[in-house]
């Protein structure tokens, strides 16, 4: 490959990592403008020997094989099926990245390009409750009101959750210096950023997953108990100091009584659609219904006065459901698959950071995926796939770099045992 040729790939792949925290826009076109460079810079033996062993390559090709297989038998028109094909691409495209981020010095180059994204989007949100910024979703000043600062809460929220992950990990493993401080300073931030300064029930929960990993992955013994004492004692006093954290809980208890009533709520439609989307996996539970069949045929059980509305035939707030209705349960089974292959690639991985924060990862996309459809929303599929491509990577090289380095390479001017 050209020096200026890889140099170039590595430049829109770093791009990508700092672009799509910000812009969906643009992190679209940089997928597009990756492919073609790989594509035009070859390699391909050499990046799919990277590759060929990580797990998550096979998960990703089989979810992905699984779309293009149920769009044969799928009774939905392409209006509804191609969303799929395009959504999903970057389960492919995912492969792509890891075989192209091969060196220590761009993988970590992306993870710093993705904090730098989001220390901006942390000093909007805080600066946000003073001033109106113009780049800033949300325009209402002040504490105990929701702000984000681009794409929805959620999202931000779920990103958010990993930067602080990311944080208490550098906190503990840097030096004592001043860096040390302002790691923890930025979690700290980042921390009150989602329970303060946002009104997302998904942020909280995916805050405590992210606590909850970085003690059980870090500490031990003594420390990990005081953890869990402090962490007991914080939740406490976010619902003491919090007015939206109380709002959003008083909120989801009124919600809950009203199940019945009311399905219009932000839980009564997921529960609503928790009851009905296993009646149609049960009508077809080995392959599904077929890619997109979902939008169309939830309709045939929905019984409320209302009707089949979008929020009901868009997607069922849940992930694992959502693949069980078009792939059925071995669309369910190689989801489940690819979330295993992350924990497993986390445990055998040499580099400690990788190990924890792709277990992180993993944990965050599985407790996303019970409330909501992570893979089909574009700003979140942004996230946790690349994430995911670049985290495979970092957790796969050491160690395939160890096993190349105990091979013995047959110099090939020199003959073989065998043919001398």
């Amino acid at each position: 490959m050209p020096p200026k040729s890889r140099d170039i790939l590595a430049l829109a792949i770093t791009s990508l990592f700092f672009f799509f925290p910000i812009s969906l826009a643009m992190a679209s076109t940089l997928m597009a403008v990756i492919t073609v460079l790989w594509l035009a810079t070859g390699r391909f033996r050499e990046r799919w020997i990277f590759v060929r062993d990580n797990p998550l390559t096979w998960a990703a090709m089989a979810l992905y094989g699984l779309v293009i297989l149920g769009s044969l038998y799928s009774p939905a028109n392409w209006q509804d099926i191609s969303p799929h094909l395009t959504k999903y691409i970057k389960l492919p495209f995912a492969i792509l990245l890891m075989s192209a981020i091969t060196t220590e010095r761009l993988q970590q180059r992306c993870m710093n390009a993705f904090v730098l994204a989001m220390s901006f989007v942390l000093a909007s949100t805080w600066l946000n409750v003073w001033w109106d910024l113009p780049w800033s979703k949300t325009q209402n000043q002040g504490w105990n009101v929701s702000h984000h600062v681009f794409g929805d809460y959620i999202t931000q929220n779920i990103m958010m959750a990993f930067l602080v992950l990311i944080a208490l990990y550098r906190m503990l493993s840097t030096p004592m210096s001043w860096r040390k401080g302002a790691w923890a300073a930025m979690a700290a931030l980042a921390s009150v950023s989602i329970t303060h300064l946002s009104e997302g029930r998904t942020g909280y929960v995916l805050l405590c997953v992210v606590f909850a990993v970085f003690a059980a992955t870090t500490l031990r013994g003594s420390k990990l108990w005081i953890a869990a004492t402090l962490g007991t004692g914080l939740v406490v006093g976010v619902l003491a100091s919090s007015g939206l954290v109380r709002e959003r809980f008083i909120l989801a208890y009124e919600e809950v009584q009203g199940i019945d009533q009311e399905k219009y709520t932000s839980i009564g439609n997921r529960v609503y659609l928790y009851k009905i989307t296993p009646l149609l996996i049960a009508e077809k539970p080995i392959l599904g219904h077929g890619t997109g069949a979902y939008h169309s045929e939830i309709c045939r059980f929905v019984d409320i006065p209302e009707g089949c509305h979008g929020w009901i035939h868009w997607h069922p707030h849940n992930q694992f459901l959502y693949f069980a209705a078009d792939h059925g349960l071995l669309g369910l089974a190689v989801y489940l698959f690819m979330l295993a292959s992350m924990v497993w690639l986390a445990r055998k991985a040499e580099n400690d950071e990788a190990r924890v924060l792709l277990i992180g990862l993993a944990a965050l996309l599985a407790a996303d995926s019970m409330t909501n459809s992570p893979l089909w929303s574009a700003r979140e599929s942004h996230f946790f796939v690349y994430m995911m491509a670049l985290l495979a990577a970092r957790a796969t090289l050491r160690r395939q770099s160890a096993h190349e380095s105990s091979t013995p390479v047959q110099d090939p001017s020199k003959p073989t045992q065998h043919q001398s």
